[in-house]
């Protein structure tokens, strides 16, 4: 049998006020055309369809097409959502995503085995899919419950209550079958790309799930979250496989891949990376102010995305600076300022902020200028948040 596993599409991704979509939908259709002739049996998407909770349409005409393109390949696929996704968006949509074979695990259900689904595949076996969506300690505490766990113990240890839903999806692996585990979530000890959201997760907090957590009864274990494609753990197999795209600056000169499993039941299985070749390379350039005409010169080839980094003396004025970048490097993302000499530290530097500044530096180095109805939202919930903390606002 042979599956392909993938993740982290993030469609519908700004960086910096550019949208990524049209790569996106470049690189997923280049998927599915190495699904076809790599004669894959079945796909695996690990979450992370989506960039936010509330797509553009274009972002949903993408990942659509990529399900219609799937299909008519004749090749069916299990899904799960991402915590970038918006689950009950995803499940009103399960219907018609069955309708084109791809099936979707949008949130875990009350019975937790409805979570494991069962392709009958070409080759003749059976796949087996624990599907694990993304679950939020808030969440698994409340699924917890309804199956009966010791949720008191769940709210101290966040592994803990991870450690019950793998186990207990494993019950419907079979012996007959090729089985696999699906998850969107950390494991410790995985290599961020330096791109993930810092305040989605930290890798190094109690947020993850141990490699040894992973059930040895699965073939493989198909991984969603972290951006950069690698190896987790060996019994069992557990992979990564990374954004599509570079998506973030931090992402620079990584090689980008989908990972193709052969695997027969009882039998251990082997991966090999499929490179993906759609997809802007990024890339961050630094000069300090005598080099910088040089260094622009140098790279009117690129066709890529930059981001320019200018070194430059404390007090140093640098009137029109990135109007210059752009004269020469329209494909210029972002040009920064990092001054020489300073001793202020980034801490220093957001003392004495309000929320709303630090949110408003925050979205004008991923997006752009903030708009005024997420201001506005931002503001609201800022309120919200204070009032139940008992505040005056």
């Amino acid at each position: 049998m042979r599956i392909l596993h993938t993740a982290d599409f993030h469609a519908g991704r700004v960086l910096r006020g550019f949208d990524r979509t049209p790569e996106i939908r470049a690189a997923l259709l280049e998927v599915a055309e190495l699904a076809r002739s790599e004669r894959v049996d079945a796909v695996l998407v690990a979450g992370d369809l989506f960039d936010s909770v509330n797509p553009s349409a274009d972002a949903e005409a993408a990942i659509f097409e990529f399900f219609l393109a799937l299909k008519e390949r004749g090749l069916p696929s299990v899904v799960i959502a991402g915590n970038h996704d918006s689950a009950s968006r995803l499940a009103s949509v399960t219907g018609l995503l069955n309708w084109v074979g791809a099936q979707v695990v949008a949130g875990m259900p009350a019975n937790p085995l409805e979570a494991v689904r069962t392709l009958q595949t070409r080759s003749g076996e059976e796949l087996v899919v624990a599907a694990f969506p993304f679950l939020s300690e808030r969440r698994l505490v409340k699924y917890a419950d309804v199956v009966g766990g010791d949720v008191s113990a769940w709210r101290e240890r966040f592994q803990q209550g991870m450690g019950f839903f793998i186990d207990y999806l494993t019950r419907g692996f079979k012996p007959s079958a090729v089985n696999t585990l699906m998850l969107h979530t950390t494991v410790s000890g995985s290599k961020p790309s330096g791109s993930e959201r810092a305040f989605t997760f930290d890798i190094t907090n109690s947020y993850t799930v141990s490699p040894q957590m992973l059930p040895t009864s699965a073939q493989y274990v198909a991984l969603g979250h972290i951006h950069k494609a690698q190896q987790v753990a060996d019994l069992p197999l557990a992979h990564y496989a990374g954004s599509l795209i570079q998506l973030d600056f931090g992402e620079s000169r990584e090689n980008k891949m989908v990972k193709l499993i052969e695997a027969q039941p009882g039998r251990p299985a082997r991966v090999h990376d499929l490179p993906i070749s759609g997809g802007r390379e990024l890339r961050t350039v630094r000069t300090d102010v005598e080099g910088l005409e040089r260094r622009l010169e140098e790279l009117r080839s690129f066709g890529g995305l930059l981001k320019v980094v200018v070194e430059v003396p404390a007090g140093f004025p640098m009137p029109g600076l990135k109007d210059r970048v752009l004269a020469v490097l329209p494909n210029t993302l972002s040009v920064e300022l990092e001054k020489v000499g300073e001793t202020e530290t980034v801490t220093a530097a957001r003392e004495g902020l309000s929320p709303l500044e630090l949110f408003e530096r925050y979205y004008r180095e991923r997006r752009g200028e903030l708009p005024e109805a997420v201001r506005a939202a931002f503001l609201e919930a800022d309120r919200a948040v204070r009032e139940a903390a008992g505040e005056n606002v």
